[in-house]
């Protein structure tokens, strides 16, 4: 009678390693594709940063005087801004003069994620700078 118990009781544990093993891997797989995720949009809002400092700061340096340079880079960073959900902010510097150089520093604010009652948490800011000379032979109203 006990032997026959004892098969009884090993009837009823078949299958057990194989739903702990599932439990296992999806408790592992799940947050590996958030994180998988979020490093694509990490990527992706980088790509978008350094596009858009690279652009600005070239329209800027092909402008024809110092208002226009600005006006010119912030219309660069509109357009790179449909391009990702991230938040996108420009700092353009430098010399605008002949043989100067202009530097475009683009921050980019990206959310990590949220929760439908909780909100959004946390973001991670990515930071690019690129850099253009202004032709030494070129004219420029009111420069030397």
């Amino acid at each position: 009678m006990s032997a026959r118990r004892a098969r009884r009781v090993g009837a009823c544990e078949r299958g057990e390693g194989i739903v702990s093993a599932l439990l296992l891997l999806a408790g592992a797989l799940l947050p590996l594709c958030f994180l998988v995720s979020l490093l694509g949009r990490v990527e992706q809002a980088q790509l978008a940063a350094l596009e858009a400092a690279s652009s600005a700061v070239r329209a800027a340096a092909l402008a024809p005087d110092a208002q226009l340079a600005q006006s010119d880079a912030d219309a660069e960073l509109a357009a790179a801004q449909g391009e990702t959900p991230a938040l996108l902010t420009l700092d353009l510097g430098g010399s605008f003069t002949r043989g100067g150089e202009l530097e475009a520093d683009v921050s980019a604010q990206l959310p990590l994620g949220s929760l439908p009652l909780l909100g959004s948490f946390g973001t991670i800011t990515l930071r690019t700078r690129a850099r253009a000379p202004v032709d030494p032979y070129r004219s420029l109203p009111g420069g030397s």
